[in-house]
């Protein structure tokens, strides 16, 4: 699936040196912020002598508020531009307990942590049995997986669909990771953390909404003029109001999952392999 994707995505997008550091700024947050459910939740369950490891970290969104609330972040980032702004993000709310490392997960060498945290990264990883083991290998108390039921790039279908007139491949989601965990003899805690779209504000006029879609990233810079025109055109297909602003239709009800376990209760052996955890997205 995350082959498929990133070929269709290469074809209709053309391939890009840095695909997240064009969009980074995105990505960025006030680490003093108000936390947010998401964010409470990680914080409880860490300690003060901590360290966390945020991979594919990105601009710090989620490691930067976690700072002042164990002993050190490290981010493992391969991306020069999301590190460029995690590191002005750190620097400019003074912290200096947050550390980076400019490597794929993979590759990344004597990196350990407490507690490590994989937020919405499983989506475009390609071979993931691996991505877990060394995880497994990594951590000293708890792994922490946050996904949505329905991954952010897959939320883009029907925009895809309209301007590229075709389906759009779709990376793997919850379902995907809870039967490979389940393959591993591995059986989390999936803890629903809320509505996905409570973490972010929502564009507040149509126009803002048809600019953030452009935003992200997929539509290729020949095709924008064109894709915000079939927006505009197809605007009540494609967006719901919300009591908070514009939303992608369908996006109002997709939720935020925290997939989660602690050594002791979530490794099984290989003689103790069970049926993949059973659960059901709406």
């Amino acid at each position: 699936m995350v082959a498929e994707r990133q070929a269709q995505y290469e074809r209709t997008r053309g391939p890009q040196p840095d695909t997240w550091g064009a969009i980074a700024s995105r990505f960025r947050a006030d680490p003093k912020r108000e936390l947010d459910p998401f964010l409470e939740k990680l914080a409880s369950f860490l300690r003060l002598d901590d360290v966390l490891v945020d991979i594919g970290g990105g601009a710090g969104r989620n490691s930067l508020p976690m700072a002042s609330r164990c002993r050190e972040v490290i981010n493992v980032e391969p991306s020069p531009g999301m590190l460029a702004e995690y590191r002005a993000s750190a620097n400019e709310a003074g912290i200096t307990n947050a550390r980076s490392t400019q490597d794929d997960w993979m590759e990344a060498e004597g990196v350990e942590g407490d507690v490590l945290l994989a937020a919405h990264v499983t989506y475009f990883v390609p071979q993931i049995e691996p991505f877990i083991e060394k995880l497994l290998s990594s951590f000293r108390r708890r792994i922490i997986i946050d996904v949505l039921t329905v991954p952010p790039p897959n939320q883009s279908a029907a925009f895809f669909r309209l301007v590229y007139g075709e389906q759009q491949a779709l990376v793997p989601g919850p379902e995907e990771l809870l039967a490979v965990l389940g393959e591993m003899s591995i059986t989390p805690e999936v803890i629903e953390i809320g509505a996905a779209t409570a973490r972010r504000p929502l564009p507040e006029t149509r126009e803002e909404a048809i600019k953030n879609e452009l935003g992200i990233g997929w539509v290729g810079p020949e095709d924008v003029d064109r894709a915000q025109i079939l927006f505009a055109n197809h605007f009540e297909e494609l967006f719901v109001e919300t009591p908070t602003g514009f939303a992608r239709r369908g996006a109002e009800r997709v939720r935020d999952l925290m997939i989660t376990w602690e050594p002791a209760r979530g490794l099984k052996t290989v003689t103790q392999k069970e049926e993949s955890p059973k659960w059901t997205l709406d």
